[in-house]
């Protein structure tokens, strides 16, 4: 038994039952009863009576029964009678994906009850639920019968399974991920899984908490989990109920935090913007370590960097929002640079990106980063020509040898980027904080280190001021770097330039 999702189908019997028995082999069950089409006084085909529940009964009973919840699988052992059965039935009005023969139950999901109608109602529902991405998390629509996605082309079906999927099922997935780890920091509109124990079931909303925040799950009638849906509606801001024939479908949001958004204006001199930005904009004063206060937020403050500000410019003021922030969405920008909205050019505190317009995009997107720069040099020359040609080959060396001890599998990326003639530029950007975090993550694992080492190498210090800013320059480009290597779903937005500053 998977203890995780805890399912013991519950079995009415039609047949020997030492023929069952024998055949089921290890797959648990629970048999609750026994039934029969025909007898010495009675044919179902010929008088629509059925004996089961100890009693001669007709077919409306039998459904009502089947539907009740007492029963998971009416299993025939006899292939002739269950097709007497499935025929006199259909003609009756009744079909059911639950009635099935033996080698049938042996073949469908063990970990839990699979209704062809099921899936058929929820793509249906998807069609017009406005849901655009969902994420099958336990790989619920390859275990069925369902090969196409039935004229759902609205909705894109991203799956994880460890087991190799029948090639088939491309008609169904646009990716099919081994783990979760795999599917990295994309976001779906929605996240489907099975049903699982109460206990289970709480942990995947956890685990899927960066993922999405609508669950689509199903129950079957009477289970464990639809008295836990049920006793904790209140912790779901919406909950919507699809009957889908042998399960019900439950389409649930869950309640998010309030939201903390900040966006920090990076400076290094006093800005006429203080009190004039827009609400959730914070000016930080980068590389304040050793200078004078000017009055903001200071990247010397807790666990920081500052000190490498005179060679990594606004990294250190990223390095201090990840380290002592808890925002739940944020950004950087730059006292001269705003993201915009607006087709104008010409700056006004107006046309700065809003909280909420930031929010919105954000619903749809994972990250809102500058439009790509398209320049007539590759990253190497632009580099070239700030620092000097032996300078730039000296701290590219030294970062692809950092990136090659801490992040290897971004080597190509690396180089791609390096060759390349775009960028988004800056270092610009707004996300949540799951992405936020993983970029810094990933950054600071190299970037520390290499500055450090490409200081001491090549007297940095010492240097006129474009020169030693070798690192800040290379730095720029590791935004896109990363994000080359990551499923993210990215929106491009104007940079406004304040002139003067």
């Amino acid at each position: 038994m998977n203890n995780e999702f805890g399912f013991v189908p519950k079995i009415l019997l039609c047949g020997d039952e030492a023929d069952f028995f024998s055949h089921v082999g290890e797959r648990p069950f629970k048999l609750v009863g026994h039934a029969k089409i025909s007898g010495d006084d009675f044919n179902f085909a010929k008088d629509n009576k059925i004996f089961f529940d100890g009693k001669l009964q007709d077919l409306p009973a039998l459904i009502k029964f089947l539907r009740s919840g007492a029963v998971d699988y009416f299993i025939f052992t006899d292939v002739k009678e269950f097709a007497s059965f499935r025929n006199n039935a259909y003609k009756r009005g009744y079909l059911s994906a639950r009635v099935v023969t033996l080698d049938e139950f042996n073949a469908s999901p063990q970990e839990f009850l699979y209704d062809v109608n099921a899936d058929f109602r929820l793509l249906t529902r998807l069609k017009g639920s406005g849901i655009k991405t969902l994420l099958d998390v336990d790989a619920y629509f390859s275990c069925g019968r369902n090969f196409t996605k039935r004229g759902n082309d609205f909705t894109e079906i991203d799956t994880v399974s460890e087991k190799n999927l029948p090639p088939i099922t491309e008609n169904i997935y646009t990716h099919v991920y081994k783990n979760l780890a795999q599917v990295g920091l994309k976001r779906y509109d929605a996240a489907l899984i099975i049903e699982r124990e109460p206990a289970a079931f709480e942990r995947m909303l956890v685990l899927l908490e960066n993922f999405s925040d609508r669950i689509i799950t199903f129950t079957r009638k009477g289970s464990e989990l639809e008295r836990h849906i049920f006793d904790n509606m209140d912790n779901f801001k919406e909950v919507m109920r699809l009957h889908g024939g042998a399960v019900d479908w439950y389409f649930l949001k869950r309640e998010t935090p309030p939201e903390n958004f900040c966006v920090y204006v990076v400076t290094h001199k006093p800005t006429p913007h203080d009190g004039k930005l827009p609400d959730g904009y914070e000016i930080i004063q980068a590389g304040r370590a050793g200078k004078k206060d000017l009055g903001y937020i200071g990247d010397d403050t807790g666990d920081n960097i500052s000190r490498l500000n005179l060679y990594i410019n606004e990294i250190t003021a990223l390095y201090w929002m990840w380290k002592n922030t808890n925002h739940t969405t944020l950004g950087l920008c730059h006292y001269r640079r705003f993201f915009t909205e607006s087709d104008d050019e010409d700056f006004s505190y107006e046309k700065i990106l809003t909280k909420d317009a930031a929010l919105k995009i954000l619903e749809s997107y994972d990250i809102i980063v500058s439009k790509i720069y398209y320049g007539g040099l590759t990253q190497r020359e632009f580099v070239v020509n700030d620092c000097g040609k032996n300078l730039a080959i000296f701290g590219e060396a030294v970062l692809r040898k950092h990136i090659m001890q801490a992040q290897p599998d971004y080597l190509d990326a690396f180089d791609f980027v390096m060759n390349s003639s775009t960028l988004y530029k800056c270092n610009m950007f707004v996300t949540r904080r799951n992405v936020f975090d993983a970029y810094c993550k990933w950054l600071f694992s190299f970037l520390i280190d290499a500055t450090d080492k490409a200081v001491q190498k090549a007297n940095l210090e010492k240097r006129s001021w474009s020169p030693r800013r070798l690192m800040s320059f290379l730095a720029e480009r590791m935004l896109t770097v990363w994000l080359i290597k990551n499923r993210l779903r990215i929106k491009e937005l104007k940079i406004m330039q304040v002139e003067g500053l």
